[in-house]
This record gives structure tokens, sequence and C-alpha cells, in this order.
């Protein structure tokens, strides 16, 4: 394990400490979870731009300041004594999404299991369409496809997207047979779309050459799975509306200047006209 990844962790350790324990030192605990986890993702921006991923690279430049935002209010409510259920919701999503995928990636075994039978289900699905391609050699870097150069790794697997729909769904307040009933519902599409995702990345890398690759699997490949994922979010604010409330309440931050904050007071406003009428 990389000393980088004992911070990722510590961070994380930090957040699900303050989000199950109903304290008001707890705030404390979040706040210095939240700065952490900047600092971490903030590292890791070089990479991604190195891997020429300028998306990824995006997110983990702004994560300091976003998180360091979180951080402040977390800091607000514990001098006010104030508990915002919508911090107590992020801090408990981000927890179980990162500690899951950090678990995932630093277990060689189930890491590969999870990209060697996305690697075939992605070849069985592309073949459908006429073509021949395999499966080669796995190693602790990812499964080498035959006949097409692409390599399938761990983030080929959706595994993100899987804790992040799970982790929303953890860290809300509704009620757990919904939530479980929404999570059921999510986690076999986003299976589907991204298998669909890696074939579509296959073929069009198989017909326009490696060049193509950047196009079809940043912009193309990761345009899909940021639409389809929208989607299902909007499923799971149908379902379990608390959850739309919870994410409300984190664009409600700039506005929140005192202890008890109101941020139901706007909830649906996008929906309402001039004359306050749904």
């Amino acid at each position: 394990m990389e000393p980088l990844e004992l911070v990722n962790l510590a961070g994380l350790i930090l957040l699900g400490a303050g989000f199950f324990w109903r304290d008001r030192r707890a705030h404390a605990l979040r706040a210095a979870g939240w700065l952490i986890l900047g600092i971490y993702w903030l590292t890791r921006a070089p990479g991604y731009l190195a891997e020429d991923d300028q998306f990824n690279a995006l997110g983990a430049a702004i994560a300091l300041p976003v998180f360091g935002f979180v951080a402040y209010h977390e800091s607000l409510s514990f001098k006010w004594n104030d508990e915002y259920p919508p911090l107590r919701f992020i801090a408990g999503a981000m927890f179980a999404a990162g500690l899951g995928y950090f678990l995932i990636d630093n277990i060689p075994a189930l890491s590969r299991f999870l990209v060697e039978t996305v690697a075939h289900q992605s070849v069985w699905l592309a073949n459908l369409g006429g073509y021949d391609f395999g499966v080669g050699a796995i190693t602790e870097y990812g499964a080498q496809l035959t006949g097409v150069p692409i390599i399938i790794v761990l983030e080929c697997t959706a595994v993100q997207a899987y804790f992040v729909a799970g982790s929303f769904l953890f860290g809300c307040r509704g009620d757990p047979r919904k939530r479980g009933l929404v999570f059921a519902i999510i986690m076999p599409v986003i299976w589907f779309v991204n298998l669909a995702r890696n074939a579509m990345v296959i073929i069009l890398v198989y017909e326009n050459g490696a060049d193509y690759f950047d196009f079809a699997h940043n912009i193309l490949g990761k345009g899909l799975s940021l639409v389809a994922l929208i989607l299902l979010i909007l499923v799971a604010f149908i379902q379990v509306p608390e959850l739309y409330e919870d994410i409300n309440g984190l664009f409600e931050l700039p506005w929140r200047k005192g202890p008890k904050h109101d941020y139901m007071k706007f909830v649906g406003r996008l929906y309402r006209d001039k004359s306050g009428k749904e």
C-alpha cells in the first residue's frame, strides 16, 4: 500500500467516525476528514493529467476547495452546536463510497475477479456485432484484450458508480425498505450500461485505431455513464425524496448564516411559477 493511500484511509475513517458518533465533537472529526481528503485528491490530479484523463483531473483539482468549504461548515456546526442533516448525509456517503473503493483497490483477489468478469462480459457483448475479440493475459494491471489494443482495468468495472449510488442511499434518511428497493434497481442497470460502454469503446478503437481511444473512452464513454447515472439518481429522488432533500440542503450551504438553517424552505422552488403555484 502506498503511503499516500494511508492519508486517504485516515480521512475516510474520520468521516465515518463523525457520521456514526452522535456528539458535538463529531463535527470536528468530519471537518478534519474533509480537509485530509481534499489534500489527498489534489495530489492525484497530476497523475490523471499525465494519463490524459482531463475529466478525473478536474474533479481531483477542485476537491480541496470544495471539501474545504464543507469542512468550514462543519466547524460552524461545532461552534453553533447545530446538527445540519445534509452535512451528516454527505459525510456518510463519502465514507461508504471511499472505504468501499479503497478496500477493492487494495484487495488484489477481489479487484482481479471484478476485472476478469467485466472483461469477458464486455468482449462477449462486443462480439455480438460479429467481431472476434478475446481476453488474453490477466495481470495486476488489468486484463489485456486480444484483437484490439485495450486493457480492461478496475476503473472499467464501474465500481465507482456502484459506490456513489449505494453510498448516497446509505447516507440519506429515507425508509430503509425503499432505499433497498432503489439499490436493487440501480445496480443491474449500472452493470449493463458499463458493459455497453466498454463494448462501444472496444469497437470504436478497433474500427478507428488506437489514437481514437482517448475520445471514445474519456468523452463518449464517460459521457454515456454520466447521463445514465443522472437518470438513475432521478429515479432515486422519486422513490426516496429524503435523498433529494439532503442534496438540496448541500446547495443551501452558501446561504447558511446561522444555526437551525431551514434548508427545506425552498425545496421544489424550481417547479413553482411566479404566482407561487406548483
